[in-house]
């Protein structure tokens, strides 16, 4: 590993938890960039990864990463709760961040995240993997070319269960269905529709132990009658889909996954399901390289549209997000 090599990004991860094992281990194996150091809550926990991955530096401190120069960019793998503290220190460091999702807790956090990378000239972005999927673009093209006509309805529904110990579970950390699977449904509702939702309705269940919803289900409100709506669920067995009704067909995305092997599926009017199946680390090595090109860009001097284009994507989820949960909590419709 050559550390002065100026066509490779240098990454540092805040945060141990599980999503590095596929995250982590994407950025040794991209081609643009290298995985120089990681730190985790307690000093302990930063070394033990340091060991397990093979990660050349472990950091006492979240701080002390950002405070080491040789750091290009960091990606924020903490409790939903530290992303919106730690992004913005990040930026201020001068490190280019990218986020793992949710991306803040609400629009004001996410607002200021973005004020601090513009202010700081750093690159910030939300970690939406999915993007990054073998048949994703494909599905999307079919839509956009008017395959099922013009869509008037959509549904979107994620569930798994979560160990009784998950930080999930955790109400002070952000926990909660709709913050940790209802964001990919807001997402997809926007990415396959091409379109941005004007209003929301809502209703939650609050877990009488934990104090999180453990059951969020939400209509989404678009231009002309078209509606999405979304359901997450904390005690169903796991699932993912998402799909739409058009004037002239209906298409609906299975996203089926194992501990190695990722399935997108892609049905078409009740036909045969086209399928595309990946390992589970390629398209977190596709972000990573993504990302990383785009700093490498930047570090040239040349614009990146696309990262700030998905940056305003970000914002006005945020938005979504906080009319869902305004909407459960009052019972009534909210404008975006």
């Amino acid at each position: 590993m050559v550390l002065g090599n100026p066509q490779m990004v240098r990454w540092g991860v805040l945060g141990t938890g599980r999503i590095i094992g596929k995250a982590g281990t994407a950025l040794k194996q991209s081609r643009n960039g290298v995985w120089l150091g990681v730190a985790g809550r307690q000093e302990e926990s930063g070394r033990l990864a340091a060991e397990r991955y093979d990660v050349p530096r472990a950091y006492a401190t979240y701080g002390e990463l950002l405070a080491d120069p040789e750091i290009d960019a960091v990606y924020i793998a903490l409790l939903n709760h530290l992303h919106y503290e730690w992004a913005i220190k990040a930026c201020e460091a001068g490190k280019h961040v990218l986020v793992e999702k949710p991306f803040a807790l609400n629009a004001s956090e996410a607002r200021q995240m973005a004020e601090a990378a513009q202010k700081h000239g750093v690159l910030l972005k939300e970690a939406r993997v999915w993007l990054h999927y073998d048949g994703i673009a494909e599905i999307r093209k079919l839509l956009s070319d008017g395959t099922i006509g013009e869509w008037i309805h959509g549904r979107g529904h994620y569930s798994f269960i979560p160990d009784v110990a998950s930080s999930r579970w955790n109400a002070s950390w952000g926990g909660g269905a709709l913050y940790d699977i209802g964001c990919y449904l807001v997402s997809w509702a926007g990415y396959f529709t091409g379109e941005e939702p004007e209003a929301a309705e809502a209703g939650a269940w609050l877990h009488p132990v934990h104090g999180v919803d453990s059951r969020f289900v939400g209509t989404l409100y678009f231009p002309q009658g078209k509606t999405v709506q979304i359901e997450t669920f904390f005690d169903v067995a796991q699932g993912a889909y998402f799909e739409l009704l058009g004037t002239q067909g209906k298409l609906r995305v299975d996203f089926r996954a194992t501990t190695e092997v990722l399935e997108v599926v892609c049905t078409l009017n009740g036909g045969t399901p086209r399928v595309w199946p990946m390992n589970r680390i390629e398209p977190f090595k596709r972000q990573a390289e993504s990302f990383a090109e785009a700093v490498l860009n930047a570090r040239a001097g040349e614009t990146r549209p696309a990262i700030a284009e998905a940056l305003g994507y970000t914002l006005q989820q945020a938005r979504v997000m906080d009319a869902l949960l305004e909407a459960a909590e009052r019972k009534c419709r909210v404008v975006v």
